[in-house]
């Protein structure tokens, strides 16, 4: 059965018109403001290459201990503000503002001495917190004339393209070509210089300079392809939400995109137009989608049962609010069955998620085992309560029978159910990325692969509460959890808290109105007592 699905390209080439039109001002008044700033007074040097090494770091000073190169310590530069890290007088200079100026980071993050606030929102809202977000912003600062002429191709070539050929043609090519980089180990020309947090040095050799060192080590283009591809689907899982229709249909291709890219992938060939660009007509993928779909039907019947019986946590009504308890209570009492099927499968073999639904989209082979000793529903059900990449330690320590591993990810699992039932599945997006997210400014005062590993991890962990909330929250309104998950892609934590706001505000009116009904039966109560106490005074006398 295909998943039908429409993309509003409209509204998405609406922003991006305003998007570019913002550019071109903003970028020509930078171009003003820093005239005559390549002469002699500030000109690039380039490094000498003194060694190899992993370019990650390249461009710090030797007392950072996690610099493993010299090869751009013969330029000294300031380093660029991390996100979070308040910009300082200094920026405002353009002599000392490297190209860098590391846009990754929440919106809310950045100020207007570095960044052009409005075009920093534009940005973000077309395109998610990924790499193309950031060229914009940071090419905007017009230091660089080829860093702004490949940021304005990019706002045209995808102009183009969604024009002529729908959003979702344009975002199957780009993953596309994220997936070729991959598997021919080539750097793509199309991957945006802004793919990790750089020097001025190392955008200047990015865009300058010839040969494959111009992108680094084989390591960190290794792990630069592999972020080109994470982005990617990043991106078009934002963009089905924020443009996607229906929601069913968005959501679900959505979570695909995030937990398993590949058949994410083939979902979008669902659309007409991209077909008709001569994708691939296997449409195999389906079984898979339905398998999983069967799947989970199998759960909810089971977790209807076990309501029934009342073998299910249970939670008091004045701790928790009653928008959100259902989904708590299946929150704790998945977790909790989770580990145990975990457990007791441990001393067993068990076939490899990966492989049973190959077998399942090649030859219709469906797995024989009973839901809860099933590894591809355990795998998918960690992925709904924890992520993807959050719940490797858990899924891939029991595939691999390593003991610590696995007790890793219990105790990172039992730490989200502990948050959840202190407060509720609602406010775990919260509490998690204030947890998880680091000090910025300490981070901006550490060589740039600190930066990038921070960066690159925080933006997972966004990733796996966006499939949490797309999991858990499907019964909090029309589209509510669709809206979420975007705001988290797009690591807006105000926005999400502006849509959460409400329902909260709902419950403690629902709360005042009952409590004044108590209130009024009580005192209706009362009453009647006393003027019952005062009858049967006077009978008495």
């Amino acid at each position: 059965m295909r998943t039908p699905f429409t993309m509003d390209s409209a509204g998405f080439l609406t922003l991006l018109d305003a998007l570019e039109r913002r550019f071109n001002d903003v970028t020509v008044a930078a171009s003003l403001s820093f005239a005559g700033i390549d002469g002699d007074l500030h000109p690039v040097v380039q490094p000498a290459r003194a060694g190899e090494g992993d370019c990650a770091d390249c461009g710090e000073s030797a007392d950072h201990t996690d610099s493993v190169g010299a090869e751009d310590s013969a330029q000294p530069e300031p380093t660029a503000p991390c996100p979070g890290a308040r910009c300082d007088s200094e920026l405002r200079s353009p002599a000392s503002t490297p190209l860098s100026c590391d846009f990754h980071g929440r919106t809310g993050a950045f100020h207007d001495e570095v960044f052009d606030p409005q075009l920093v929102e534009l940005a973000s809202s077309a395109f998610g917190s990924t790499c193309w977000a950031s060229l914009m912003c940071v090419a905007s600062l017009g230091l660089d004339a080829a860093l702004v002429e490949c940021a304005r191709q990019f706002l045209t070539h995808t102009s183009i393209i969604v024009r002529q050929k729908g959003l979702a043609v344009w975002l199957y090519d780009l993953i596309n070509d994220a997936t070729m980089a991959m598997l021919l180990g080539q750097t793509s020309p199309r991957m945006p210089v802004t793919i990790r947090p750089m020097s001025q040095v190392q955008i200047s050799r990015w865009l300058h300079g010839s040969g494959v060192k111009r992108f680094g080590s084989q390591q960190q283009c290794a792990a630069d392809r592999a972020e080109y591809g994470n982005q990617a689907h990043r991106l078009a899982a934002y963009c089905m939400l924020r443009w996607g229709a229906p929601t069913a249909s968005s959501a679900q291709i959505a979570t695909m995109l995030l937990t398993n890219p590949g058949i994410g992938m083939c979902m979008l060939r669902e659309d007409p137009n991209v077909r008709a660009q001569g994708a691939c007509t296997d449409t195999r993928y389906r079984r898979v989608v339905e398998y999983l779909r069967s799947l989970h039907a199998q759960a909810d019947l089971d977790y209807a049962r076990a309501l029934k019986i009342g073998d299910v946590p249970w939670l008091s009504p004045d701790g928790h609010v009653a928008v959100t308890i259902a989904a708590d209570r299946r929150y704790l009492y998945d977790a909790n069955r989770l580990v145990h099927a975990y457990r007791a499968l441990w001393d067993r073999a068990t076939a490899d998620p990966a492989q049973l639904l190959m077998a399942v989209e090649e030859t219709r082979t469906l797995p024989g085992e009973p839901l809860w000793e099933n590894p591809v529903y355990l795998r998918d059900l960690a992925d709904s309560l924890m992520g993807s990449v959050l719940a490797e330690d858990l899924t891939m320590g029991f595939q691999q029978r390593d003991r610590e591993r696995f007790d890793r990810g219990v105790r990172t699992l039992e730490h989200m159910g502990d948050q959840v039932r202190a407060m509720n599945v609602l406010m775990l997006p919260i509490m998690a990325i204030d947890e998880c997210e680091p000090d910025w400014n300490a981070v901006a005062a550490r060589g740039y692969k600190a930066r990038t590993t921070q960066w690159r991890a925080f933006c997972d962990r966004c990733d796996d509460l966006a499939t949490v909330v797309l999991a858990q929250l499907q019964g909090q309104g029309e589209g509510f959890h669709v809206r979420a998950a975007a705001s988290l892609l797009k690591q807006s934590l105000p926005e999400y808290c502006e849509l959460a706001l409400p329902l909260f505000e709902q419950e403690i009116e629902r709360l005042a109105a009952r409590e004044q009904d108590a209130a009024e039966a009580s005192a209706g109560v009362e009453g009647y007592e006393r003027e019952g106490g005062a009858v049967h005074v006077d009978m008495a006398a």
